[in-house]
């Protein structure tokens, strides 16, 4: 490709090398290279599209430009007939429209003067296409297998007069060595053992296993005349295979041996500590028994106050229900009180009602009474009473009575509380009803029993006694 009007037909089987050689021959021409790409619904057009893009970077920019077409591209037969005119004349017929003669001339009209020629319609085409023809190196890649090939070469002549033709065959032993110690050569392999003998092992492997499936393939189609085909792609592919699967086994192989040293630390440091534990146990082995025999002793102790603990709870279980039928009691006994309670409550009430109607003048008129009536001279007797006052032992001047005989009169001490009306009216509100003397209580019960000394009974002797009798009856 590196002569004008150089383009080369290279014959091979698929992965032997055929595009990687081409590009690495553009690379180290500085060429640049085209190659289309056959997508769904590829057509006249498209091709037409892409032979244009690549004829004007040939013949309009001055690039030179590999042109790299496989067999496995040519989606109609008519692409060869264009690639067979490119080949023998530099042109494709009836390729450009107006406009794009027009693009031709302004890309080469400024190089033509540049170079003092003759610059008119036909000079510029015919400088364009030999342009193309030093600039633009076709590369056809094809695999001479089949009759479609044959056929191919009978129909465009120019694939094999206009091409230098170049055969990819199977590499030789010194290629498949070289390119293994290559591959091989930037692993490290010296893991257990010499690393040049084992490089040296694992190519020439390689290189067997590569030389005897070639075998095993003409012997395949000796026998059954079936086509078995081995390319250099293959031997690539074996080469990494080993690369990759060495790599997968030493990181396995190195997870396994990171497991088993995590393991073997586990059990030394498990063994350590189960000896100190050991060690530990024997020296509280007294400690243990000692223990144990305070835990018996403590059991008998503990046994003993359960059974202690039991005869209590059934003592406090029978006090318990005692005191629950003395409860039950108590709450009859308060609840009768208080129903009587809720009885005076209103009698009280209204008592201190009436208390406060008095006046001095009411009291006054009492206290004046030298031979009070016998219901107004009871009432005091009560008032008295429950003011904790002594009655004065007189004879009894009752019919009847034994002679010597004496009664209580209280009508002495009531005329002394009466003294002061103020005061007497003021100490009956705020008698302490709370807190009544027992003796108190049972002096005046049998006045309280007596039909006589109801206020409506006293009402008929005295307004300002019967106010009284109601305050006693209610204290």
């Amino acid at each position: 490709i590196r002569l004008p009007l150089g383009n080369a037909l290279l014959l091979g089987v698929g992965g032997s090398g055929r595009q990687s050689l081409t590009r690495l021959a553009s690379y180290m021409e500085d060429y640049e290279v085209f190659q289309i790409e056959i997508a769904k619904g590829y057509g006249k057009n498209e091709w037409r599209d892409d032979l244009k893009k690549v004829l004007m970077k040939a013949g309009g920019e001055g690039k030179d430009t590999t042109f790299l077409f496989t067999d496995t591209q040519i989606a109609q037969e008519s692409f060869l007939e264009d690639i067979n005119n490119i080949l023998n004349s530099g042109e494709v017929p009836n390729l450009w429209g107006n406009e794009d003669v027009e693009n031709i001339s302004n890309a080469v009209r400024p190089v033509m003067a540049a170079s003092g020629m003759v610059i008119n319609k036909m000079s510029i085409y015919n400088f364009f296409v030999q342009r193309v023809k030093d600039m633009l190196h076709v590369v056809l890649a094809m695999s001479p297998i089949g009759d479609a090939f044959r056929q191919r070469l009978r129909m465009f002549p120019s694939l094999v007069n206009c091409c230098t033709i170049d055969w990819f065959s199977e590499w030789p032993m010194e290629a498949l060595l070289s390119v293994a110690n290559t591959f091989l050569g930037e692993i490290d392999l010296s893991e257990g053992g010499s690393g040049t003998d084992t490089v040296d092992g694992i190519v020439k492997s390689c290189v067997n296993i590569h030389q005897s499936v070639e075998k095993a393939s003409v012997k395949f189609y000796d026998e059954l005349r079936r086509y078995n085909y081995v390319t250099p792609t293959s031997y690539l592919e074996l080469l990494s295979t080993f690369i990759r699967i060495l790599a997968e086994k030493r990181e396995e192989v190195s997870t396994m041996r990171s497991r088993l040293q995590i393991g073997l630390d586990k059990l030394n440091t498990t063994a350590s500590e189960v000896t100190v534990m050991e060690k530990e146990l024997v020296d509280l082995q007294p400690v243990l028994e000692k223990t144990a025999v305070e835990v018996e002793e403590m059991m008998v102790v503990i046994a003993s106050d359960t059974e202690e603990a039991d005869k209590t709870k059934a003592i406090v279980s029978v006090q318990e229900e005692e005191a629950n039928v003395k409860a039950k009691e108590a709450k009859a006994i308060a609840d009768d009180a208080q129903a009587d309670l809720d009885k005076a409550l209103p009698a009280l009430d209204a008592a201190l009602s009436s208390l406060k109607n008095l006046t001095r003048n009411d009291i006054v008129e009492v206290k004046a009474l030298k031979n009070p009536p016998a219901g107004v001279k009871l009432v005091m007797e009560g008032c008295a009473i429950m003011f904790g006052q002594k009655p004065k032992m007189v004879k009894d001047e009752s019919p009847g009575a034994k002679p010597g005989a004496k009664v209580a009169d209280y009508w002495e001490g009531a005329t002394k509380m009466l003294a002061d009306p103020t005061g007497f009216l003021d100490s009956l509100m705020t008698y302490d009803k709370e807190n009544i003397p027992a003796d108190v209580i049972k002096k005046i019960d049998p006045y309280i029993q007596r039909d006589d000394f109801t206020p409506e009974a006293i009402a008929k002797v005295s307004k300002a006694c019967t106010s009284i009798c109601m305050w006693v009856r209610a204290m």
